[in-house]
């Protein structure tokens, strides 16, 4: 009973504070486009939340927060809204992204002293983790979610699958069916962004012209009630509840493979819950979050089953996720079939149980390679069979892939979140005696999915953020790291968690204020790298890995990383950890991390140059245009390159590795005139090469020298040629190779 009245006090003060929301949206004196306007209006919410959630934490046995904590973080959120309401008046216009990553700090700075305030909800030290853990722990990441949800969804429209699946959200929420045609007809695209979307390539059409989606109904389907009620907010609001659900899951997973570590399974949640890539997919559209949570709970139900026989329960927990999986994206059967073999496995080899779920599954399968040949003329809808055949494709693909899902600067998870780079010495630990059974479910659950997912040409996902095909893995990267922080008492081990959450929490705040920054172009940088070259005058990508533009550090990083990690985090005794020796250690991480990255711009104007991108941003240009198109479909079918046309330059700084030089010049000529064309290419003012090319529209490798080169000059390319009326010849440029002489 007295629980029950906390219940409503707390359902009474969150209406309350829902309500002060309502009213302020009537007094904000901020215009309805405002970036900080739908973070204000959900503030006193927020701040309800946080109140709530501290006070139950305490009534379920965890700790009190401190009371100056909390003092400081009020008078450090008061004073951001005060600057943030008179930044106009203060001359501060542009600088809403400082103020915006100052208040993600004041957050972060609440959720971490609320995550170390949970810690003995989940038990003391040796004993297992509870069954079924408070939900606070899943609260308190939807309450984060939801805190950066305006901003995230206010600075970067949807994108990539995002919109469509939106537009199907809208036509069942509306209209009561997946008929797009008016939907199409009347724009309702102008419900959730402003950039117009036509149906996409290999979207069926109906006997009668109707126009329906590829994409599938689930998702949709599960959006469409708060996409009525609350727009596309409300679509996002449900997707950060399922990130929080999943992230709940995987601490519940936990204590099937680490129940004796409490503090360490805490650590690897929040690492979860409140670090990218889940945090960056908490607030948009794409079925692997839910794909990740079907594939968790349907795991946990199985390894509660210890060799008793099937419940009613089980059916419900196992075969509804293992049913619904291949109804979100087909693929998501490579997932399904994996766990019914574990289930048969764990439900003790039972025939009945098996037998019924893999039927059902075969014929839920069975039933959407119909529908879409009736419907597409494919079963596969816009893939064909050679795409999942694994001998299709060659090793250098699955290495590309593999190493792109994890180490790629662009998509991979570690550029996401340098956090994760722990997974790599947590694998050695799993290879323990006692520790394998998470690699063997590991190797069983994942294989099939990787094995047609890895080589594809599109690994990363198309205008997704980092690792979305790889984010089923993530809840059991998680788990990998709470064996490995129970044994975090070295100074090598203290040094580099500190550095690499360093690292985590200032690109946290760059994503999330940023978010635009991670839906990165498949042409083997980044927006942040593309933005150092720029302001550097040098090339700052080529010093990190691309799966996507090979180059050496695409090798160099996984090699040193794999070698290297292992190695520091086993580095000293102990027992020299302890103290101020163990502070002593965390500060020199935090000096390693400033010090790797005051080298980066040394690294990039010292490393000589090798080969020259010529769409790089560090290439100057006086004319020209990106080849191919920014938004080009498959992207990495294509040579990216330049287009130069007569009487426009290229300009590209060189760091010499040598005192002569030999070009390798890959380019295809663009005639449009029937007239002399040549390039000239030069160091500085000095004329190196003239190449005048001959046969159009055809790629051509040509090499040129060896010359020697002065030092301090940049390359030069110059185009030349007579321009009669109409469109001038010109160039493709892919790229130059420089191999130096001695």
């Amino acid at each position: 009973m007295r629980s029950m009245r906390s219940l409503l006090g707390t359902l009474a003060r969150l209406a309350a504070a829902g309500i002060a929301s309502a009213l302020l949206a009537r007094l904000l004196p901020l215009a309805a486009n405002d970036p900080f306007r739908g973070t204000l209006l959900l503030l006193p919410l927020l701040l309800a939340w946080a109140h709530e959630i501290a006070r139950w934490t305490v009534r379920q046995g965890g700790r009190p927060l401190a009371p100056g904590g909390t003092a400081g973080e009020l008078a450090g959120l008061g004073l951001l809204v005060l600057l943030v309401l008179g930044r106009s008046h203060l001359g501060l216009k542009r600088a809403d992204f400082v103020l915006a990553a100052a208040l993600l700090l004041v957050l972060a700075c609440r959720v971490a002293r609320q995550t170390f305030a949970l810690r003995p909800l989940l038990g003391n030290e040796g004993e297992a983790l509870p069954a079924r853990p408070s939900s606070l722990f899943f609260w308190l990441p939807l309450f984060a979610y939801l805190a950066v949800l305006p901003w995230a969804a206010g600075h970067h429209p949807p994108d990539g699958d995002e919109p469509y699946n939106l537009l199907l959200t809208h036509s069942l929420a509306y209209d009561f069916d997946a008929d797009l045609t008016n939907n199409y007809a009347h724009g309702d695209w102008r419900f959730f962004m402003d950039r117009p979307i036509g149906p996409q390539p290999g979207d069926p059409v109906g006997s009668g012209g109707e126009l329906y989606s590829r994409h599938n109904d689930l998702l949709p389907m599960a959006l469409a009630p708060a996409y009525r009620v609350a727009g596309r907010l409300g679509a996002l609001a449900t997707m950060a509840a399922l990130a929080a659900a999943l992230a709940w899951l995987t601490l519940r997973l936990a204590r099937h493979y680490t129940p004796e570590l409490p503090g360490e399974a805490l650590a690897a949640w929040a690492v979860l819950a409140f670090a990218p890539p889940l945090l960056l997919y908490s607030s948009q559209v794409w079925v692997e979050v839910p794909a990740a949570l079907l594939t968790v709970l349907a795991l946990d139900r199985i390894l509660a089953l210890d060799d008793h026989a099937w419940k009613g329960k089980d059916w419900l927990g196992i075969g509804l996720p293992v049913l619904l999986l291949p109804l979100l994206k087909i693929r998501f059967m490579l997932l399904a079939a994996p766990l019914v073999v574990l289930g048969w496995w764990y439900g003790g080899r039972q025939r009945r149980a098996v037998w019924l779920l893999g039927f059902s599954l075969l014929a839920v399968a069975g039933s959407i390679l119909l529908y879409n040949t009736l419907l597409y003329k494919n079963p596969l809808k816009i893939h064909s069979w050679e795409e999942v055949e694994p001998y299709q494709h060659s090793l250098a693909s699955y290495a590309l892939g593999l190493s792109g899902l994890f180490w790629d600067a662009a998509f991979g998870l570690f550029g996401s979140a340098p956090v994760w780079l722990l997974v790599l010495p947590a694998l050695f630990l799993l290879l323990r005696p006692g520790r394998r059974a998470l690699l063997v479910h590991l190797v069983v659950l994942l294989t099939p999915y990787l094995v047609v997912v890895v080589p594809r040409l599109e690994w990363y996902g198309g205008w997704s953020p980092p690792f979305r095909y790889g984010l089923v893995m993530l809840p059991f990267c998680a788990i990998a790291l709470i064996p490995l922080l129970a044994d975090r008492d070295r100074p090598g081990a203290r040094a580099l968690l500190l550095a690499l959450v360093a690292a985590t929490l200032a690109l946290t705040l760059l994503w999330v204020t940023m978010p635009g920054w991670t839906y990165n172009f498949a042409h083997g940088r980044t927006y942040l790298l593309d933005h150092l070259s720029e302001r550097l005058g040098a090339d700052v990508n080529r010093l990190f890995p691309s799966s996507i533009r090979p180059r050496t550090a695409t090798w160099a990083w996984p090699l040193a990383t794999l070698v290297l990690l292992p190695l520091l985090w086993g580095s000293g005794n102990r027992e020299r950890s302890a103290g101020r020796r163990g502070a002593a250690a965390g500060i020199w991480g935090i000096v390693g991390l400033l010090a790797l990255a005051a080298a980066l711009p040394l690294a990039a104007a010292r490393v000589p140059t090798s080969v020259v991108e010529f769409e790089d941003p560090q290439v100057l240009k006086s004319g020209g245009h990106l080849h191919p198109d920014r938004w080009v479909i498959e992207r990495p079918r294509y040579r990216g390159g330049w287009v130069l046309r007569v009487e426009e330059r290229l300009t590209a700084p060189v760091v010499p590795g040598g005192r002569r030089v030999r070009l390798v010049l890959t380019g295809e000529l663009i005639r449009n005139q029937p007239v002399p064309f040549y390039l000239d290419l030069q160091a500085g003012d000095t004329l190196l090469a003239r190449w005048t090319p001959h046969h159009a529209r055809s790629w051509r490798r040509v090499a040129l020298g060896p010359f020697d080169w002065p030092a301090g000059k940049p390359l030069v390319l110059a185009a030349h040629g007579e321009h009669p009326p109409g469109a001038l010849n010109g160039a493709i440029l892919d790229r130059i190779e420089l191999q130096w002489l001695r």
